[in-house]
């Protein structure tokens, strides 16, 4: 599940609280902001992670502060990069819904935001979780 937390803050931006559920309703973690720092938390509030945005980069760190990689915004389009540089995948934003790729290009799946609440989707179309 900790995987599931940072794969969906990493590819939804942040606000000031938001809370993880998973595909059955349980609650997985949590997010808070302060500045341009967003700490991440799993479900026992234990921090899992960390996130610094600068400008259109967001870097990103492991809970003992180890740099994990990057995330670059640029006209609606969020490109992903690991600790090395590399190209990881992107998510590409228009209205309320967001589409995710991997590396290759391949669709990973979706997210639906309405009023405060977004739904995350597989490639299936399966539900994941949500954000509130």
């Amino acid at each position: 599940m900790k995987s599931t937390i940072i794969l969906l803050t990493l590819v939804c931006g942040v606000a000031a609280a938001e809370q993880f559920y998973g595909p059955n309703g349980s609650f997985s973690g949590s997010a808070r902001t302060s500045g341009n720092t967003t700490r991440y938390y799993d479900a026992s509030g234990r921090l899992i992670g960390t996130a610094e945005k600068s400008g259109n980069t967001t870097r990103y760190y492991d809970a003992r502060g180890s740099y994990q990689g990057s995330s670059s915004e640029s006209g609606g389009t969020t490109r992903y990069y690991d600790a090395r540089g590399s190209y990881r995948g992107s998510a590409s934003q228009s209205g309320g819904n967001t589409r995710y790729y991997d590396e290759r290009g391949s669709y990973r799946g979706s997210a639906s935001q309405s009023g405060g609440n977004t739904r995350y989707y597989d490639d299936k179309g399966s539900y994941r979780g949500s954000k509130q």
